[in-house]
């Protein structure tokens, strides 16, 4: 499966991560090449606001049922029991001034409310899905500790499989669904090279801080 990244201009290409990726041979379950499933995914950010104050909570958030629709085949799938749903999620400070982007997942405190968080490389956010009865969620908080314009990037989903079933691997293809994700804010900025493309419309989000 070719994972897309989207992460603030493409300065981050971080690998993605899946809860559990590393213990698919001892359950048994090997994937396909190319992956076998694919489907959707939503999350949004909360509240929908183009600026925030310092110190206050931006909640990030995703939930996916557990019968999902493979766009492959288009039957349902039952994916509850698999080795883990997780992807990345990285945030940049947009710099006007000298036209860059600047990691900038220090800039904020970040909890965890549902599945899990760990830190990558350039502070990428590894996350994983929590996986219930009848769902996958995901939530974490950001609480702003600077000022400045920021983007935020969502990849697209994966998992290694169904524990103890081989070529069940899957992708899940991500979309922040909030309405206006403010991409103004990364015109103004005239950054050379950046275009406000299909994927970048589908995953990525800004925001002011003040």
């Amino acid at each position: 499966m070719d994972i897309k990244f989207s992460l603030i201009g493409l300065l981050i290409t971080a690998t993605l991560i899946t809860l559990g990726s590393s213990c698919g041979k001892d359950k048994g379950s090997k994937p396909c090449s190319g992956g076998r499933y694919s489907f959707n995914a939503t999350s949004q950010i909360l509240p929908q606001k183009e600026v925030y104050n310092i110190g206050d909570t931006i909640v990030i958030s995703s939930t996916i049922p557990i019968t999902l629709l493979d766009l492959v085949s288009n039957q349902q799938i039952n994916y509850s029991n698999n080795l883990g749903v997780g992807g990345n999620i990285g945030i940049g400070l947009i710099d006007s001034i000298n036209k860059k982007f600047d990691f900038a997942t220090d800039s904020f405190n970040i909890l965890s409310s549902k599945g899990s968080f760990s830190f990558g490389l350039n502070k990428v956010v590894n996350i994983a899905y929590e996986e219930s009865n009848t769902l996958f969620q995901f939530e974490i908080k950001l609480l702003p500790k600077k000022k400045g314009n920021y983007i935020l990037g969502i990849t697209d989903l994966g998992s290694q499989g169904i524990k103890n079933k081989d070529c069940t691997n899957a992708g899940f293809t991500m979309f922040i669904n909030n309405s206006n994700k403010h991409f103004s804010i990364l015109t103004n900025a005239n950054i050379p090279g950046v275009t406000i493309d299909a994927t970048r419309i589908a995953t990525n989000y800004c925001f002011r801080v003040q």
